[in-house]
């Protein structure tokens, strides 16, 4: 009898690998991950983590630094020009908040992420 599996279907390729966001070596404390975190929450700390000493080199938390930043713009740019159609800006803010703490959830666990458009913005900043 012979080893091979005539019947059996071919192996499915292995995923495409993407490269992370920044340097791809990912946080190097737990620091970092609260920067990372509280950076898309509190907008302040994303300008703090780019700018402190030992993190602004951190290519990890500079990349979500930088898009917290950028996101947290977005978010006010989109819910004040929102605001005059009937208080649509409010609910715009309340997505945007909620999505923030989606993605500082995902930044403390140590996920590299994109986010979506922004990232094509500031990539070049990262």
């Amino acid at each position: 009898m012979s080893d091979d599996f005539q019947g059996a279907p071919p192996a499915p390729p292995a995923p495409p690998v993407s490269a992370p966001v920044g340097d791809g070596s990912g946080p190097q404390s737990d620091t970092s991950k609260l920067l990372a975190a509280l950076g898309y929450v509190i907008w302040i700390v994303a300008l703090v983590a780019i700018l402190i000493e030992p993190y602004k080199n951190e290519k990890w938390v500079k990349a979500h630094a930088v898009q917290a930043l950028a996101l947290n713009l977005a978010i006010y740019v989109v819910s004040a020009v929102t605001m005059p159609l009937m208080g649509l800006g409010g609910i715009v803010a309340l997505v945007g908040f909620v999505y923030t703490i989606i993605l500082a959830v995902k930044a403390y666990n140590g996920e590299s992420l994109e986010v979506p458009v922004i990232y094509g913005f500031v990539k070049q900043y990262i």
